[in-house]
């Protein structure tokens, strides 16, 4: 037994951490670069759960100089250590060169009351039979003070610092399948659209909500069920489903059930439901965290302000579910896969200006503030720092939510920040609470990140599917994107001026709408091409504009079709306050009713264009004079020229995936 000092000079311990004295045995065994590591951590053959074994077994009460470490403990390993059965100790300390290893054939549960640090290797990687814990009890949130780089000992979690390794490797489950079929209240087999891998019996499942806007508790309505028996696509389960989850088709080929989400895994880390924990990454090293599931992480604070004459709690800053912290490009190839992080009461998945981290399959569920999220900066005027070549892929953000609701403004499940060379493709944002500007996924008004953004969809969320609030100067492309049943826009636009171009994506049922125009375009200007927008009887209008904060340059919609609207296509409701319309929408067609409203509140526009489908006349709109307006638009026309000449419409046909993308676990 040895007194060990910390270098980095910990603060003092406190109440009964004051009597906890380092256990450390073994020698310092030498560790190779990270390709060699992760070998002798697999083993020699790349089977799943094969884990290298060597060193003493924890239950050996020889290794420990004779007594076994307690609950009272703060142990520091420094040689190799395998965990051959539940333990519980007050602190845990893998100092450089020493490793823990949990036997990959059973079991085990690791409990610590205080921080767990790797500066060594940590290692959770068990066979498709069991399930290996770590789990902290008894954190008092109201004691974490938050910061960046050093380990706060109040601040209780798993933290992997210096050279450390953390593997957390668990069996490859399928993350999420969409219904085959529609789904009533009642059903206690879901019949899905291809089989999963790896569902077993008492898996947990959250069935996402796909009901219309108009549908008490469309954006919550979600069924949390147990697997009883899987048959190929066919999951029975231990309890009949409490909502209706419909087939929703939004045209253009795309048929959508409600996704099926496992939020089960054989790995896991947690607090408890008295404590929130959290997992902090500072290491040079890149980890590998797939199909683990993190509960009861991202910790909480007494906050400052209060609703309806109670505190409200916020965030502790650098306290989230999964958050690497400034690796910079020492976190290129870092992979998190099939990984859940659920119950949390901080943002789930963090890349804060860390490079190169892919998230596949990963899904956050019930988790308070922006699920996938890295710091913003100090205020809006300041640019965000970057994180580069983000990648998500076939991630879920579900049911997102703040403190207090009607407070949670630009709420995003995906928030797009800062960087390059970032993409977000086949995710699904769904159940985002939130208030004004909520949505599942936002481009940020600090951020000046362009992103590949392909085959995402949107859907039940409160408010928005896409919200963008940004002045950018740079041009930003989303294709294939769909929305369907939100309980505000498709597509809300701003903030003044930005250049962006949507195309080829579908916005069905929408309960403000298809798409808010708040932004004219900076120099290209912003182009909406080759759009579905089927109001579904939701909605006034498909496309209306807004207030305009800056005179820029032309919207434009073309070639696509609007309809199932009330009153008409496109409303042009420019505010008075604000900078007149300068809106094109060539060669579209239209539903029945008006294809266009000219709000008489509305200042006279810059302009105006219109040329429908099939046409080859443009008319310029302006205000009608006094008594009736001028035709059922409310407007004034006159011949006027065009930027483009006629095109056909294009309306999408889009194929999207039925699941989340195939997972494997570690192999070298």
């Amino acid at each position: 037994m040895e007194q060990w000092e910390n270098a980095r000079q910990r603060r003092p311990l406190s109440g009964r951490r004051r009597v906890l004295a380092w256990l450390a045995v073994g020698t310092v065994a030498a560790v190779g670069g990270g390709v060699v590591l992760r070998q002798s951590l697999a083993g020699a053959e790349p089977a799943a759960g094969a884990v290298g074994e060597g060193g003493r077994r924890w239950s050996d009460a020889e290794g420990w100089g004779g007594k076994v470490p307690g609950a009272g403990s703060a142990v520091r390993i420094t040689d190799k250590v395998v965990l051959d059965g539940d333990a519980k100790v007050g602190s845990l300390l893998i100092d450089t060169g020493g490793s823990l290893v949990f036997a990959g054939d059973r079991s085990v549960t690791l409990e610590s009351a205080g921080n767990v640090e790797v500066r060594g290797v940590l290692a959770l990687a068990p066979d498709a039979a069991h399930t290996h814990t770590l789990r902290f009890p008894g954190i008092d949130e109201r004691r974490f003070q938050g910061g960046g780089m050093a380990v706060v000992d109040t601040d209780t979690g798993l933290w992997v610092t210096g050279r450390g390794y953390l593997r957390l490797d668990g069996a490859p489950r399928t993350a999420w399948v969409r219904a085959a079929t529609e789904l009533k209240a009642g059903d206690t087999v879901l019949k899905l659209a291809v089989a999963p891998e790896g569902w077993q019996v008492g898996d947990e499942l959250a069935v996402t909500p796909t009901a219309p806007p108009d549908a008490e508790g469309f954006s919550d309505a979600y069924d949390l069920v147990t697997v009883q028996r899987v048959d190929g696509p066919n999951v029975t389960l231990a309890a009949s489903l409490q909502h209706a989850h419909p087939r929703v088709s939004l045209g253009g080929g795309a048929v959508f059930g409600a996704e099926v989400l496992n939020l089960t895994r054989n790995v896991r880390v947690e607090g408890t439901e008295q404590g929130r924990a959290h997992v902090h990454l500072t290491s040079s090293r890149p980890a590998d965290v797939r199909h683990a599931v993190l509960r009861r992480v991202g910790p909480r604070a007494v906050g400052k302000e209060s609703w309806n004459g109670q505190p409200v709690s916020e965030p502790v800053l650098g306290r989230y579910g999964l958050h690497f912290h400034m690796l910079l490009d020492t976190s290129r190839g870092t992979v998190v896969e099939g990984v859940v992080v659920r119950d949390a009461g901080s943002h789930a998945f963090v890349p804060h200006n860390s490079h190169g981290i892919t998230f596949r399959g990963c899904i956050s569920h019930n988790t308070w503030e922006d699920a996938y999220w890295w710091d913003g900066p100090i205020d809006t005027r300041t640019p965000q720092g970057p994180s580069d070549d983000i990648a998500y892929e076939g991630c879920v953000a579900s049911r997102t939510v703040f403190e207090p609701n009607p407070r949670g403004y630009r709420l995003t499940g995906f928030s797009l920040g800062a960087g390059t060379g970032s993409s977000a493709k086949d995710c699904v944002a769904v159940g985002v609470q939130g208030a004004t500007g909520a949505s599942g996924y936002e481009w940020p008004e600090t951020s000046e990140g362009v992103w590949t953004f392909e085959n995402c969809l949107a859907h039940n969320n409160l408010e928005n599917g896409i919200f963008v609030w940004q002045n950018s100067e740079h041009p930003h492309t989303v294709s294939r994107f769909a929305a369907y049943h939100n309980g505000g826009w498709g597509i809300e636009h701003g903030a003044y001026l930005n250049d962006f171009a949507y195309s080829a994506s579908l916005l069905y049922g929408n309960a403000a709408g298809g798409i808010a125009v708040h932004a004219l375009g900076r120099d290209k200007g912003t182009v909406f091409d080759g759009l579905l927008i089927d109001a579904a009887g939701k909605s006034d209008y498909a496309v209306a504009t807004l207030k305009h904060q800056l005179d820029g340059e032309l919207v434009t919609l073309s070639r696509s079709r609007l309809i199932g609207y009330r009153k008409a296509g496109v409303a042009f409701r420019a505010t008075g306050d604000g900078k007149p319309d300068d809106i094109a929408v060539l060669d579209c067609e239209f539903g029945d009713g008006p294809e266009l409203w000219l709000d008489p509140d509305a200042p006279a526009p810059k302009q105006i264009l219109f040329r429908k489908a099939g046409q080859s006349e443009t008319l310029a709109l302006g205000k009608a004079g006094p008594g009736l307006a001028a035709g059922p638009w409310n407007a004034a026309t006159s011949p006027a020229g065009a930027p483009t000449p006629p095109r056909q419409v294009e309306l999408p046909v889009l194929k999207f995936t039925d699941g989340a993308p195939r997972t494997g676990r570690v192999t070298g």
